[in-house]
């Protein structure tokens, strides 16, 4: 796509010219500032890019995009044919009402550094679906057509039963290409790590994703979290997202599973870094399996527990002799939900955890469990949950 130039509304300090904004140093340390309502609920998103933003708007709703370094406010300016055309503290724009990517040029200084870059602002496409033979939703988006949204009644999990508007098709999508892949939809997640590799080839199996923020902004809080309770968030490594029902059938994955609404994401520990695929032996006990995981697990559920991540779904696994020996689930699917599941034997065997936070709602699924099979006449044994460790000294 060509690059455009959006029409901006600028409050325009004129003045005094602009610092040197050709130099390329320590461009980490300079940070766009954007604020804007998220198009998932409204809520205005407050984040800060070190590298270059991809803001997703809807139709006609207005981003403020500053500069800032080392907690310094600085100036930023808008640049067209490599020429400064409009700069000021603050850049305030309105999103066209057109779907597609729209890419500005930009400059900033502050805390005595200067930074080039560009913002992606995307205008989503709104999904068309249209009732299937089975009750659910055929999607398409743009001339996509995405597959087969199934509705909550036709599922034999309670738990999606009870919760029938966190199974609804997603309405806002953007498309990911070649020029705005590697720009960030979230501090430190790039637009390329929303979708999903096929299997097979390895390749990203569509190129639309549905708009999530609670899913894309949850990664960077992970990370932060992490890293703040002496785990590199940095090595955080995303292993699949959005995946549409298409293609998540044809692998043969759960037809509610989260990955087809856009809001979640398997991912593990690279502690050694480069290509290496194996996690990380976190609890220093000489083995990778499951309880290697239980950190990472903990740090989640305080994360929630302060507010800071939203509730969902939290799944290990542990497939011995896999690519990754131990990964992680995460999703936000608005409830809790847990599994932990041990594969690459002669079955599949499960374990679960002992929350620090939620024991109580973990209880209460349980109760149900046991009236549900007693009302279905089957038995039901409450399984046995192991400590959920942190990491060694800790």
């Amino acid at each position: 796509m060509n690059k455009l130039t959006l029409t901006l509304t600028l409050t325009l300090a004129i003045g005094a010219a602009f610092l040197a904004l050709t130099a390329s140093l320590s461009a980490a340390e300079v940070a766009y500032r954007c604020r804007w309502p998220s198009p998932n609920d409204r809520r205005t998103l407050d984040l800060s890019f070190t590298g270059n933003p991809l803001v997703v708007m809807l139709p006609g709703s207005s981003l403020q995009v500053t500069a800032e370094a080392d907690g310094q406010a600085g100036r930023i300016a808008v640049i067209k044919d490599g020429q400064i055309i409009r700069e000021d503290a603050v850049l305030n724009f309105t999103a066209p009402e057109k779907p597609g990517a729209f890419y500005i040029s930009v400059a900033a200084a502050a805390g005595g550094q200067n930074r080039r870059g560009e913002i992606c602002v995307v205008v989503p496409h709104k999904a068309s679906a249209r009732h299937s033979k089975q009750g659910g939703w055929l999607v398409r988006v743009d001339d996509r057509d995405i597959g087969e949204y199934r509705p909550a009644s036709s599922s034999g999990a309670a738990k999606v039963k009870d919760n029938p508007d966190s199974y609804q098709p997603p309405v806002w999508w953007i498309r990911i290409t070649d020029m705005n892949a590697s720009f960030e939809v979230s501090p430190g997640v790039p637009a390329d790590d929303l979708v999903a590799p096929a299997e097979d080839t390895g390749l990203k199996h569509t190129d639309v994703v549905p708009v999530c923020y609670p899913m894309w902004t949850a990664i960077t809080a992970l990370r932060n979290g992490l890293s703040a309770r002496g785990i590199p968030g940095s090595a955080l490594r995303v292993i699949s997202g959005f995946r549409t029902p298409a293609y998540n059938r044809s692998i043969g994955s759960n037809a509610f599973g989260r990955h087809v609404y856009g809001d979640a994401f398997d991912f593990y520990l690279n502690l050694a870094g480069g290509d290496n695929i194996k996690a990380a032996d976190l609890n220093r006990d000489g083995k990778l399996d499951r309880r290697d995981a239980y950190p990472i697990v903990a740090v989640i559920e305080d994360l929630q527990a302060e507010g800071k991540l939203p509730m969902g779904g939290i799944g290990v696994y542990n497939t011995i002799g896999g690519d990754h020996e131990v990964s992680l689930h995460f999703d936000a699917r608005g409830h809790r939900a847990t599994w932990c599941y041990i594969t690459g034997g002669p079955r599949r065997s499960e374990a679960c955890w002992q929350s620090r936070h939620f024991a109580n709602l973990d209880r209460e699924d349980e109760d149900k469990a046991v009236r549900r099979a007693a009302e279905e006449g089957r038995s039901y044994s409450r399984p046995h949950r192991e400590p959920l460790n942190t990491l060694p000294g800790r």
